[in-house]
């Protein structure tokens, strides 16, 4: 009969399980040999359970973490206080009795539970006190930061959802564990007395790769002593970033005297590459091409310095001529690199971008897709104009490695990067260029799949 009572919700017996559960009393079933074979709603909700957390073994349950303490009065009359999760304890007068079938036969035992010494003089008094506590306790569930409640003895007496997060642990399973081995478990450099003597410590948890804060929090009550357990992963990378800025301002001076001394020679190499067009006419693309990117070097330069603030090339753009003339240089390094670039261009009107800038932002693109494909991939270029969003759209889509969701998140952030030699600036460049003239830039992305790139591109206004 009890391993009836114990099966699955298919048992003809649950049916005393839903009974109990609609009622308002406190209510547990019992075997003959006096295990707990299940605890109402009402009651694991006072204590601030649900049968989630139990499981199946409430016997287990109720040994372990409920019962403080047991005393019989009478032949089925017990003096009993249980454990809340909420760190206090509650008596109650336990009354045994036998739950009967309709043949008169005895199917289990039921327990009856009322309050020892009660300010409820009502089932609304009851709900009232635990929607009171379920209020307070809810809000320090909503909080990302971790919360745990120790004893005198390093036993958890409590640990919000967020702390069962941060250190990935089930609830039942580590309340009134020793709280030394559950750090230990965590990560073995965590030292509990170091944490209580420093105050606040951070531990890098090479399991996962993150970065916790462990501090010790004053509490009102010297039974007790809290720990607060924070992600400060993001917060770390962050300060990263900005001693990596910290260092690009300290070679700024530098930069600035040496891309001086970079325009001097390229517009002295541009001037001799003039000079051999007028004597050699025989290919007068080349010389075009390599003259073009001199300007290009120029213009970069003279930007970075701060001397040129609009060019003169932003209006009356031809967008499919302006690619068709620098696909020569990518068509070149893909052909290299044996990856197919196949184009479509569309009728699309008039953008308003600086000549320059458009071919380094296809530059920036082509790179990272020549990068993410190697040997023997493949390269969409299409050109388009979305009549609904008003801009014209270039489409860049590679069957490369593609990017996994988390650093799609990142790849527009200064700095970021995941390639050895990268600097994380390319894309940010690209995007604040874009923004300047009105424009975005979006990018799709699926690891193993590869990547789209979508620049909208603003129409010139007449």
């Amino acid at each position: 009969m009890d391993e009836v009572l114990k099966s699955s919700e298919e048992s003809k017996y649950k049916w005393i399980f839903d009974l109990i559960d609609e009622s308002h009393k406190f209510i547990m079933l019992k075997n003959f040999e006096g295990e707990i074979i299940y605890i109402n709603s009402v009651l694991l909700r006072l204590l601030g359970f649900n049968h989630d957390d139990i499981g199946e073994n409430y016997d287990f349950f109720f040994k372990n973490f409920f019962l403080n303490d047991a005393k019989k009065i009478d032949e089925n009359i017990y003096d009993i206080t249980l454990n809340s999760r909420y760190g206090f304890t509650l008596r109650f007068k336990m009354v045994d009795n036998f739950l009967d079938s309709d043949d008169g036969s005895r199917i289990c035992i039921i327990s009856t539970l009322n309050f020892v010494r009660s300010e409820f003089n009502s089932v609304h008094d009851i709900n009232a006190y635990l929607d009171l506590l379920y209020n307070r306790f809810k809000i320090i569930d909503m909080v990302d930061t971790g919360i745990i409640l120790i004893d005198k003895r390093k036993h958890i007496e409590y640990l919000n959802k967020a702390a069962c997060n941060l250190i990935n642990v089930d609830y039942k399973k580590i309340f009134h564990k020793d709280i030394v081995k559950l750090l230990k478990s965590l990560d073995e450099s965590i030292e509990f007395d170091e944490i209580m003597s420093k105050k606040i410590v951070v531990y890098n948890i090479k399991s996962s790769g993150r970065f916790l804060s462990i501090e010790v929090a004053d509490t009102y009550d010297d039974k007790f002593f809290c720990l607060i357990i924070k992600d400060v992963t993001e917060k770390l990378r962050f300060g990263e970033i900005i001693e990596k800025s910290e260092k690009f301002n300290l070679m700024g001076a530098l930069a600035a005297s040496l891309i001086h001394e970079i325009k001097n020679s390229i517009t002295s190499i541009k001037g001799f590459l003039q000079l051999m067009q007028l004597k050699d006419k025989s290919d007068p693309a080349y010389f075009d091409t390599i003259i073009s990117e001199s300007d290009r070097i120029i213009d970069l330069a003279m930007s970075y310095l701060g001397v040129v603030r609009n060019s003169q090339n932003e209006n009356e753009t031809d967008l499919n001529e302006l690619i068709e003339k620098y696909m020569v240089l990518i068509e070149a390094e893909a052909k290299q690199r044996q990856i197919e670039i196949v184009k479509k261009l569309n009728e699309v009107p008039m953008v308003k971008i600086d000549n320059n800038q458009l071919k380094q932002i296809l530059l920036n693109i082509f790179q990272n897709s020549f990068q993410a494909i190697g040997i023997g991939g493949k390269i969409c270029l299409t050109t388009r104009f979305n009549s609904y969003k008003n801009k014209v759209i270039i489409k860049i889509a590679d069957n490369g490695c593609g990017i996994d969701r988390e650093n799609l998140k990142k790849v527009m952030m200064p700095l970021f990067t995941t390639k050895k030699d990268g600097t994380g600036l390319g894309l940010p460049i690209c995007k604040n260029i874009l923004s300047k003239y009105g424009g975005d830039l979006r990018i799709l992305s699926k690891k193993g799949v590869g990547t789209i790139v979508n620049i909208y591109l603003e129409l010139i206004r007449r």
